[in-house]
């Protein structure tokens, strides 16, 4: 991985390292080459951020947040991602709502219809592994409510985030393998939740969005 540093042109007329940087950002389409410490894989051409897969009237807002997971240090690649995820759901939601521009009616009804529709593209697409591909549309989408939702931005959703994504959303993921759900010990998040105060401010809203999707559950006998 590695990133390339912004070429700065001599002469007055020539804008400033904060203003080059700036310019960069406001496009929509980020090239990590020109965004000292956004990490890239130089093998290939992942080191763009697309923003036009997202619906133009979401996407000042979709920008914003994604700024914010790059200032918390994610690579090229990741952000991407990210964009991707959340245009495929913005647009769906247009589909849905063709005269909505904000988030307003979300509701727990437009997720599960969302849910629907990402079960039978994946298996249009053949995507070999379903639950994780819906499992990742909805953290990221969860991230970005959880977002709009603490900054009181005015696109996001009237009812809170947790009344919109649920726990039983979330497809089961067996990240290992062995065809069983793997739970953390009840003792081990028991001692999270009381210590959790003491972590990196990073780390809380991460630990915060683990527990609602249900990623972080006790052990059951």
């Amino acid at each position: 991985m590695q990133n390339a540093p912004m070429n700065l042109v001599d002469g007055s007329s020539a804008l400033s390292f904060s203003d080059q940087l700036e310019a960069e950002l406001a496009r929509d389409r980020w090239d990590a080459r020109n965004i000292p410490g956004l990490r890239y894989a130089p093998h290939d051409t992942a080191y763009y951020v697309d923003f036009r897969q997202v619906p133009e009237i979401f996407r000042s807002a979709v920008k914003d947040y994604v700024r914010l997971k790059l200032e918390g240090g994610r690579s090229a690649k990741t952000l991407n991602h990210t964009v991707r995820c959340l245009g495929h759901f913005l647009t769906f939601y247009l589909q849905r709502y063709p005269s909505a521009c904000t988030l307003h009616t979300l509701s727990s009804h437009d997720i599960e219809a969302f849910i629907l529709s990402l079960k039978a593209t994946a298996g249009q697409r053949g995507v070999k592994n379903p639950s994780q591909h819906i499992y990742s549309h909805l953290v990221i989408l969860m991230g970005l409510l959880f977002y709009l939702e603490r900054i009181e931005h005015f696109i996001k959703p009237n009812a809170p985030t947790t009344r919109i994504i649920w726990r039983d959303h979330y497809p089961k993921v067996d990240r290992a393998g062995s065809g069983q759900v793997k739970y953390i010990p009840h003792t081990v998040l028991s001692q999270l939740d009381a210590h959790i105060q003491h972590l990196r401010p990073f780390y809380i809203p991460l630990v915060a969005l683990l527990r609602a999707s249900g990623w972080l559950t006790p052990h059951q006998r």
